[in-house]
């Protein structure tokens, strides 16, 4: 079974752990709209895509306890390069030697020998943009996070192509992950660019949405609605077949004499990958017709 997993932050990289036993061909879409820590920082001087998620996707299918995982994961202290990992470091000096983003993630995954392909969701740099009820504008994912009130809108800052093979990796999946994560900061971008988007509405892959287990801290705290009807009010296109809840996660967690654990507000990776073993039992979206579950 070929599955392309989209989104960004924790979520993702958790999502990957937890399926990769389960399929031989593993694909994911990274949101790099990130603009704090680190990434923020580089993203700052030298005008590139975010890179911290990227890096954490594919440090997550490496063996944490192997020595170029703990290389990579190394974040400097004290002076210019206080704070920053040296997986962002090697990801910024590949991108400005391939001058594409999509190739040093490529060259990055390599050297740290993951068969998993992973793409950034674009090779050009953007950010979120919240427009609030007054019509004012709020630009960037930690500004955005800060709000106290929903936006009325999100959009990208600028129009941008999806990277390249991430529109044939969706177009060619019998299954496709969303989330979990922050509903705007993490599942949003990549659904906001309109190759990606029409990928996602024209796919014959079953797709899947998978909800957080706790109340996000961020804005999306206050939202009025699931988020799967405030996603797709704000998408404008059903970005899902079947939306997996907390609840049903611990009812399939139930059969397995086990409830939902909490690790510092993200799924569990080994309950994740129970949860996916029984998701892929049931029969998928046949390439050949139009049947969708429900």
């Amino acid at each position: 079974m070929k599955i392309v997993c989209l989104g960004g932050g924790h979520g993702l990289a958790q999502v990957l752990s937890a399926i990769r036993p389960l399929c031989s061909q593993l694909s994911a879409i990274v949101a790099t709209t990130d603009n704090g820590g680190s990434t923020g920082r580089i993203r700052e001087a030298q005008k590139c895509v975010a890179l911290g998620d990227i890096r954490r996707c594919c440090l997550q299918l490496t063996d944490d306890q192997s020595l170029i995982h703990s290389i990579f994961k190394h974040r400097f202290d004290g002076g210019e390069l206080d704070g920053h990992s040296l997986g962002n470091l090697t990801l910024l000096g590949l991108t400005q030697l391939t001058e594409s983003p999509t190739e040093a993630v490529a060259w990055f995954n390599a050297m740290l020998g993951n068969a998993e392909t992973i793409y950034p969701m674009s090779d050009q740099p953007t950010d979120l943009v919240a427009t609030l009820q007054n019509g004012e504008r709020i630009v960037g994912e930690c500004e955005i996070d800060a709000l106290t009130e929903i936006p009325n809108t999100i959009s990208l800052s600028s129009s941008i192509k999806a990277a390249p093979g991430s529109v044939d990796a969706i177009m060619d999946a019998d299954l496709v992950l969303i989330g979990p994560g922050s509903l705007i900061t993490s599942v949003m971008p990549s659904l906001l660019i309109p190759e990606i988007a029409d990928a996602i509405k024209k796919t014959s892959a079953c797709r899947i949405f998978i909800e957080n287990i706790t109340t996000e801290k961020s804005v999306m705290k206050n939202i009025p609605l699931n988020g799967v009807d405030w996603l797709e009010t704000q998408l404008d296109y059903q970005f899902c077949d079947l939306s997996i809840s907390a609840e049903a996660i611990n009812d399939i967690l139930l059969h397995f004499n086990e409830e939902i654990k909490v690790n510092d507000q993200q799924h569990d990776i080994s309950q994740l990958s129970q949860v996916f073993s029984e998701i892929l039992k049931i029969p998928m979206r046949d390439h050949s017709t139009s049947t969708t579950i429900n």
